[in-house]
């Protein structure tokens, strides 16, 4: 049972999110975090370390440096960048290399999450390549876990779903999702139970069975193709009952809603 973790990259959409989940188990997180030129991603995580608030169970910092905290931790947990900022990718792999060197000091297991690679997104998906062909070279009891893109509160701005969500729409513009898309208490509860069942060599892709219900009441249209999110190289972890697209896409845009000062640019 796990009892104390180091989350590297918990400045993350999945990062932050899997800190909470943990903590809310009951167990010690420190969150390291970096520092997005953003000013929108630095408002929404000021704003999740408020909701939080003053806990004994979580503490975060900006620049990891060892300390007697790490000789009692159970599991390091390296959640990969997914934004496009050099700056922060540098940092990233920075932080790879420290979070691979302090668990081979302390002999614990080590897990690296990352979201699907898109063509569109060629700098972050070298990144992520770069780090798993590091973690192949480097670490042996490691375990690494696939997502498919997250959406939901506290999206990033940046996603294309977020975008659709703050638009006025008065053209009845339709989004069209044709890639496969989970929503994120699902990916944590999912990523929760891949860490508390450990599996050393591992790599697991996490998959859901979403389906479109046709009474929506947003304007969308969903076209995915699974073989884009295939991989032979993986495992696939399927979730049988996943959050709606519509009860998600209900959730994030109450949260655009009630965080519109937040979002403004």
């Amino acid at each position: 049972m796990l009892k104390r973790v180091i989350v590297f990259g918990a400045h993350t959409f999945i990062g932050f999110a899997l800190c909470e989940r943990i903590v809310n188990e009951g167990i010690e997180v420190k969150g390291v975090l970096l520092e997005s030129s953003d000013l929108i991603k630095k408002r929404l995580i000021d704003e999740r370390l408020m909701m939080v608030g003053r806990n004994a169970l979580f503490q975060t910092t900006e620049t990891y440096e060892r300390s007697d905290y790490e000789n009692t931790v159970d599991m390091i947990i390296h959640c990969c960048d997914d934004s496009e900022e050099t700056t922060l990718i540098d940092q990233d792999r920075k932080l790879l290399h420290q979070s691979v060197e302090v668990s081979n000091e302390l002999h614990v297991p080590h897990v690296f999450i990352s979201t699907m690679k898109r063509v569109d997104k060629d700098l972050r998906n070298k990144h992520v390549s770069f780090c798993e062909q590091y973690l192949s070279e480097n670490k042996e009891k490691r375990m690494l876990v696939h997502l498919p893109i997250l959406f939901g509160p506290f999206q990033p701005p940046t996603e294309k779903i977020h975008q659709f969500l703050v638009k006025d729409n008065k053209e009845n513009e339709i989004l069209i999702i044709d890639e496969p898309i989970l929503f994120i208490q699902d990916a944590v509860n999912a990523i929760f139970d891949l860490l508390s069942n450990f599996q050393q060599g591992k790599t697991y892709s996490i998959h859901n069975d979403l389906k479109q219900n046709l009474k929506s009441a947003f304007l969308i249209k969903l076209k995915v193709n699974p073989e884009c999110f295939n991989d032979c190289r993986s495992e696939k972890y399927l979730i049988k009952k996943p959050t709606s697209i519509e009860k998600g896409l209900k959730a994030q845009k109450e949260f655009i809603e009630k965080y519109s000062e937040i979002l403004k640019t």
